[in-house]
């Protein structure tokens, strides 16, 4: 870590005294190897003026001697200075107790404030020997340079920004501001250290577009509250080492008698934006014990806690919760004037792993098509707003699934309670009732608050196996009901499909996890046309409900997709045109349509699912405002989220503002009232929506932390792969019958990879080009456990015929070379004779140059090689040197093992016979490829029965009048085997 003069100045500045190099090391947490780096800045300031030199000790000048302390930003931040993490360091015995931990500059006190004796500098005689200021050197510095360093900048000019920090491993960090809108500001580390990864800050921006630089103002929220960590107990001292590096080394707590040194346990952090203390560390309690190391879900936990989500509820939230009644009387919900559809069979589909129910549907003939009713659950009658169960609904937004677990937005008497919409019990409901053409065309519309009782509780696969003709006893009942959903589902889908909305296909997968915790399996799930039923009724619901408030001028929280960006677009035409596939025009945009006509073209195509994500990241976000501006992947000019208020916060809202709707009647509200709501509802879609990106993030890192787990035993085997996508960094690829993915970084395959962003491909200077959809043979390499990632090393592409590439613990040269090396020594034996005519002898170190050299090189460009050599290739690299240019890229590269089995992969002996087949004089200029001495000029040379004979032969020839003449072998000498 660099010194940055600026953090120095404001230390110097805070300081209540002058403040010496071993003072200065610990105040700005670096390490002590940085002293060098620190005199030699502090040398640059001193010789600018910035800072003046007392002694041994430095301070910032001002015309009254030193600056003030600048004022805490955010008051109610707790420290003022960045904090840097050294490796925790546990104390040698009770007597000493636990180490502050060092991150965070702090203010400077009295000794006897810190309980020890005060410093030299700080006793009565060393101050009254201090020498005199130096008012000259004041002097001889300009006005506004001694007012520039006397103080952090004020608040303007600038733009304030709200968003959330994500910290870099480094300590540097960048805020996302929400909504998505502007580009991210970054905060140097010593900004970025005053708070705490994911909180919700706001500073000040300065700078020019594209490189933007911010100053901490405050912490508005601390997203994280709980941590997992490892509980240690010294002596009179507890802490935690939390898994999360982001957050250092050690959280102190109090000793606890629920868990025992070494255990797993949950950190609570400290309240609210004070959680770091005046020493700089963070502090917290264990609010519970995990047991022993090694169980995945400690590993689990603290990927959702990082996040801001947490596996638990306040005790007020519960209370709450708890308080809430079990059962719908008659007398309850008669009282709020809810219609009566308790006998109408609604029914719910959902998978066979779901836990709350949330929706139902039910399909009918109508006069003029047909009449849909999608019933909600009505979560506001028990979230009410201003309550302790809604501020935590709104905090965490959303519900995060993983593999072995959900985390709720509701408490679970809630969400699979009394809300859940169970077969054979009442619930209430709020209902969109739907009048739909034949065409499925939206003709009328009613929402409405209800009651109902759920007829069945169905999966999506006893419907399909329904619709599919087959015999489901206990759901056989149904068949004309499920019928009439489908058709009513396939019209709209017609319908959308007409007016342009894309249909984007995309394969998910599942990680099933065992019961021990363990993962088993990654499954790819099976998309049924049961599946699309229940997503066309929800659409059109949610469709439906964003119209009747765009008609009525109600304020609500819609969702919004915009349109992508023309130059995206234009680059992935461009991309898909290398493919062999054309739509559009190609001097503009193709239209949504064009699009989804492109997207059910790749039916069936290999590079179906690859070509799908790379048009999604194309496209824009979607996202959560209060503005009415379409959904452009639906091709709807109204749209919301109603559908699932168990789930998702928004969609409460939706209800909620239904509910205060009705309340008002008819009467219109001012304008200023519409104006504070509408800015009211804009700050909870933007926090809506960042909510769904962090729960969207906690989920991949979990699934892809359980594929970590289930393929680190399998380090060393291989497995036949396609090209998923492509980075200036390496391609990412899927491993075939294993439904996981892994990265090939590019400098494994070759170096000087370039990008090639039109078509969107690698590019190697030998030619090679890796694209989306290449097939190739990889080897895993390493499971990177921190990272979550696997590391593969190509082994060989499809359209090639030898090895590809080699992993990092190989010999320095390749198996080829060595078979050419270990089985010529009769090989090497007539060479020696056929060169005996001219009185030269081959040392044996020679030779094996030649047969490893220059042979197995050349082997090795035939068979398309492309591992570049690693420490202790020196040697093909040398040999690489001394070749014509045209051979050079070709052979600076290196084999690997190879496995005659393997389709995509030849042996050493078939690639040295391809490579004498396919060379020619022109490969190596003027003079022949091979020359057997004594052969007439045009004579067909013998072809010896082993591999690599000829060869040999005809480089002990050329190079025959080259090499000096051995000499004899002193008596008593010998000669190497």
């Amino acid at each position: 870590m660099t010194i940055d003069p600026r953090h120095l100045r404001r230390i110097l500045s805070e300081a209540e005294r002058p403040v010496g190099v071993k003072e200065l090391l610990r105040l700005g947490g670096f390490r002590p190897g940085q002293q060098t780096d620190l005199k030699r800045v502090l040398r640059d300031l001193l010789r600018t003026g910035e800072v003046t030199k007392e002694g041994k000790r430095f301070h910032v000048p001002t015309p009254q001697g030193r600056a003030a302390a600048p004022p805490v930003l955010g008051g109610a931040e707790r420290r003022e200075e960045p904090r840097e993490r050294r490796p925790f360091r546990e104390p040698k015995g009770p007597s000493q107790g636990m180490k502050r931990a060092p991150a965070g500059a702090r203010q400077m006190r009295a000794g006897g404030e810190r309980g020890g004796e005060a410093r030299a500098w700080e006793r009565p005689e060393r101050v009254q020997r201090r020498p005199p200021e130096r008012p000259e050197r004041v002097q001889r510095r300009p006005p506004e340079r001694r007012e520039r360093v006397q103080r952090r900048p004020p608040v303007g000019p600038g733009e304030v920004v709200e968003g959330v920090l994500h910290l870099h491993r480094d300590g540097f960090g960048f805020v996302h501001p929400l909504g998505g809108k502007g580009e991210n500001v970054f905060l140097p580390a010593f900004e970025a250290q005053r708070a705490l990864d994911k909180d919700l800050v706001r500073v000040l921006a300065r700078g020019p577009e594209g490189r933007r630089e911010g100053r901490l103002l405050e912490v508005l929220e601390r997203r994280r509250q709980l941590v997992v960590g490892i509980y240690r107990h010294r002596g009179r001292r507890s802490f935690v080492e939390p898994h999360d590096v982001k957050l250092g080394d050690v959280i102190r707590v109090p000793a606890t008698q629920i868990a025992t040194d070494g255990d797993v346990v949950k950190v609570r952090l400290g309240a609210g934006k004070g959680l770091v203390d005046a020493e700089g560390g963070l502090y917290g309690e264990v609010a519970g014990s995990m047991g022993r190391p090694g169980h995945p879900s400690a590993q689990v936990l603290s990927l959702a806690f990082a996040q801001g989500f947490s596996d638990e509820f306040a005790p007020e939230v519960m209370d709450e919760a708890d308080v809430v009644a079990l059962e719908v009387t008659e007398q309850e919900w008669r009282r709020e004037e809810r219609r009566d559809l308790r006998k109408l069979p609604l029914v719910t589909i959902d998978g066979a792993d779901a836990r709350d129910f949330d929706d139902a549907v039910y399909a009918e003939p109508h006069a003029k098509g047909w009449r849909l009713v999608v019933a909600i659950a009505d979560v506001t009658h028990y979230v009410r707003e201003s309550t302790a169960l809604d501020a935590e609904a709104l905090r965490r937004a959303t519900s995060v699934y993983l593999p072995d677990r959900v985390l709720p937005m509701l408490p679970e008497r809630l969400s699979n309670g009394i809300c859940s919409l169970r077969p054979d019990e009442d619930r209430m409901c709020m209902v969109a009732d739907l009048v739909l053409d034949a065409q499925g065309q939206r003709l009328s519309t009613e929402v409405y608050p209800a009651v109902m009782r759920s007829a069945a509780r169905c999966t999506y696969e006893e419907v399909q196996s329904v619709l599919d003709g087959k015999h489901v006893p206990h759901r056989d009942a149904f068949r004309p009901h499920f019928e009439r959903l489908e058709k009513v589902a396939r019209s709209l889908r017609r319908m959308r499909e007409r007016r342009g909305a894309i249909d984007f296909d995309l394969e998910e997968t599942k990680v099933l996890v065992g019961e021990d915790g363990s993962p088993e399996r990654v499954v790819k799930r099976e998309r049924l046309f049961a599946h699309r039923l229940i997503e066309e009724c929800m659409l059109a619901a949610n469709e439906a409900v964003a119209r009747f408030f765009h008609e009525r001028g109600l304020p609500t929280v819609y969702r919004f997709h915009a349109e992508p960006d023309e130059e995206k677009l234009l680059a992935f035409m461009a991309l898909a045109g290398a493919y062999g596939f054309t739509f559009g025009t190609g001097e503009h945009p193709p239209t949504s349509a064009e699009l989804n006509a492109f997207v059910q073209s790749l039916q069936g195509h290999p590079e179906q699912r690859a070509l799908n994500q790379l048009l999604l990241r194309s496209m824009m976000q979607a996202v959560y405002s209060s503005e009415n501006v379409g959904h452009y992947g639906l091709a709807a000019e109204h749209y919301l989220h109603f559908t699932s208020p168990i789930r998702r916060y928004p969609d409460l809202l939706v209800h909620r503002l239904l509910k205060a709707h009705w309340e008002r009647g008819e009467r219109k509200r001012p304008s200023h009232q519409l104006e504070r709501e509408t800015e009211r509802l804009e700050s909870m879609a933007m926090h809506s929506s960042e909510r769904e990106r962090a729960a969207m993030q906690a989920e991949r890192e979990v699934s892809q932390y359980y594929v970590c787990l289930l393929m680190k035993d399998r380090v060393g085997e291989e497995f036949d792969a396609t090209v998923a996508g492509v980075t200036d960094f390496g391609f990412f690829v899927e491993l075939a019958g294993e439904n996981v993915e892994g990265l090939v970084r590019a400098e494994t395959v070759g170096p000087g990879a370039q990008l090639d962003p039109v078509l969107h491909a690698l590019v190697y200077p030998g030619g090679r080009r890796v694209r989306v959809g290449n097939k190739l043979r990889v080897r895993l390499d390493f499971v990177n456990m921190e990272r979550r990632q696997l590391e593969l090393e190509a082994i060989a592409f499809a359209e090639e015929r030898a090895v590809a590439a080699v992993g990092p613990r190989v010999r320095k040269r390749g198996k080829a070379a060595a078979e050419v090396e270990r089985a010529p020594a009769r090989v090497r034996r007539a060479a020696t004779a056929e060169a005996a005519g001219a009185g030269y002898t081959p040392s044996k170190q020679v030779m094996r140059k030649r047969a490893g050299g220059r042979a197995a090189v050349a082997a090795e460009a035939a068979a398309g090689a492309v591992r570049a050599p690693r420490k202790g290739g020196r040697r093909v690299a040398e040999e690489a040197e001394e070749r014509p240019p045209s051979r050079r890229a070709a052979s600076s590269v290196r084999t690997h093992r190879v496995e005659p089995e393997a389709e995509l992969r030849t042996s050493p002996e078939a690639a040295l016979r391809a490579q004498s087949e396919a060379e020619t004089p022109e490969n190596y200029g003027a003079r022949p490829a091979f020359v057997v001495p004594g052969m007439d000029e045009g004579a067909e040379a013998p072809v010896s029965p082993h591999p690599g004979f000829d060869r040999l032969r005809a480089l002990a020839s050329m190079t025959r009048k080259k090499e000096p003449v051995s000499k004899p072998t002193p008596k008593g000498g010998r000669r190497g085997r």
